[in-house]
């Protein structure tokens, strides 16, 4: 005989098996069959764990943070400038600098360099002025930008401590090609050296 109780002012009272899934106890099918009641499974509250790491991520991370050297990584030490090699950049640099100089008068005024060696080839009567000073003027520009070039590019490989005096080389190399191919150009244009030169052939 079940006990009676005061009827809740609000509301019912919770069945049993509301209450048994309230504290969560579990029930198996026996005894709910036995008590006639619906199965109570518990709802996990726990959290789960974590898994650990495998060996393939600790490794990973590892290797990820920073001032971690792996072993067998190569390891590349920082290169200081050679001085032999500083000594002869600078040289080369210097002896740009003393050509340009020393060229400036003459691609300035290139007409004037250019005649008296046609006179001495046979050649007179030099009329391509204009042409002349243009590429006079193109080749001293040429040079100066070569030269500057070659100091920004030594200074740059000079502190990377990479090996430097092959770039005021290649630049004196470079610069002199220009004037070559100026004084060509401002030659080959002339009337009176071409004759010159059709002359010259068999």
């Amino acid at each position: 005989m079940s006990e009676s109780r005061p009827r809740p002012q609000f509301g019912e009272y919770a069945s049993p098996e509301e209450q048994r899934a309230r504290i969560a106890e579990p029930i198996d099918e026996q005894r709910a069959e036995e008590l006639g009641i619906a199965p109570v499974v518990p709802v996990e509250r726990q959290p789960r764990q974590q898994q650990e790491p495998t060996l393939r991520e600790q490794t990973r991370e590892q290797a990820n943070e920073p001032g971690v050297v792996q072993p067998g990584a190569p390891t590349v030490a920082a290169r200081r400038p050679v001085a032999g090699d500083r000594i002869a950049t600078s040289i080369l640099l210097g002896l740009g600098l003393v050509g340009l100089i020393v060229t400036m008068p003459g691609l300035l005024d290139l007409p004037g360099l250019i005649r008296p060696a046609l006179v001495q080839m046979g050649v007179s009567g030099y009329s391509s002025d204009g042409l002349a000073s243009a590429m006079g003027i193109l080749a001293l520009g040429l040079q100066i930008a070569l030269w500057v070039g070659a100091i920004i590019l030594s200074s740059r490989s000079l502190r990377a401590g990479r090996l430097t005096f092959w770039i005021p080389l290649v630049a004196g190399v470079a610069a002199n090609l220009v004037v070559v191919i100026c004084l060509a150009v401002a030659m080959g244009a002339d009337p009176a050296f071409m004759e010159y030169v059709r002359s010259q052939q068999p």
